[in-house]
């Protein structure tokens, strides 16, 4: 886990051991085929970072105004957008978020749910991952009596509840420090373009059976969270133990994490709903 923190520019001597789980979390769409994310938080605590400078195979779509055509499918060019080109498209500032195109919003649910999309005649796969990024500008306190966690999303986006669904992942920004010149790490991590190829190739592999070894998920998960739980697993083992060699108390501290990663969405969409 410190090797990755490195490679990726931090200094996990100066993290709790919650704090290196969740910066973790943030690789999770770079070795997870169609992951999506979410990561709300305060300012500096560096959350696009890691889509904007650790792959050359992720982008980061600053300033929210984007198109169906840009993002998906150009029917006058012919030609597949940003999610059939990247491994992982990121979303700097959510509340930016607009669609020039009034079935953008329902077109980006259809691919986040299935990992496809129709445009014209054609139905159209893809394996990017999404990233949604934003910032917290009031404390988490006032947010969850006021509203929900999902306020910083435009309102078609945050109070459409088929959309929040498809997230995979929430990630309490709030948990993470504000970084410091001692966060920064220069010690030995692997070098960016190694980094970079590693994590890509690992998208080719399927860890989200490894808690079947152990574990059965209850009844009171749905098919989505059973994905997402999965998806989450599946990302963690691969980053942690990319030999595919794990204990049992190995496996029950990522499925803890991971079930608490999806359940932060689950009772947002239960106060929204």
């Amino acid at each position: 886990m410190d090797v990755m923190l490195r490679s990726c520019g931090y200094e996990p001597e100066q993290l709790g051991n919650r704090e290196k789980w969740l910066l973790l979390a943030r690789m999770l769409p770079l070795v997870e085929n169609n992951f999506n994310l979410c990561e709300l938080g305060p300012r500096s605590t560096g959350k696009s970072h890691i889509y904007k400078e650790i792959s050359p195979n992720s982008i980061l779509v600053s300033g929210g105004q984007t198109t169906v055509a840009n993002l998906f499918y150009n029917m006058g060019r012919k030609s597949v957008g940003l999610v059939g080109l990247w491994d992982c498209v990121a979303f700097d500032e959510v509340a930016g978020i607009k669609f020039k195109d009034k079935d953008g919003i329902q077109i980006m649910k259809d691919y986040m749910a299935s990992g496809s999309f129709a445009r014209g005649k054609e139905e159209k796969a893809a394996s990017a991952s999404m990233v949604f990024v934003g910032n917290i500008n009031q404390s988490v306190d006032v947010l969850l009596k006021t509203s929900s966690l999902f306020d910083p999303f435009p309102p078609e986006m945050g109070t459409d509840t088929a959309f929040l669904d498809r997230l995979h992942c929430y990630i309490p920004g709030w948990e993470i420090p504000k970084f410091r010149p001692e966060h920064f790490t220069d010690d030995y991590g692997f070098i960016t373009d190694y980094l970079a190829e590693f994590i890509r190739e690992l998208r080719k592999e399927q860890w989200g059976d490894a808690l079947d070894r152990y574990f059965r998920l209850g009844k009171n998960l749905n098919q989505r969270d059973t994905i997402a739980v999965r998806k989450i697993v599946g990302g963690y083992v691969k980053l942690l133990y990319p030999n595919g060699v794990f204990a049992k108390e190995q496996i029950e501290e990522i499925l803890v994490f991971a079930l608490e990663m999806r359940r932060r969405v689950k009772e947002q969409l239960k106060k929204l709903g």
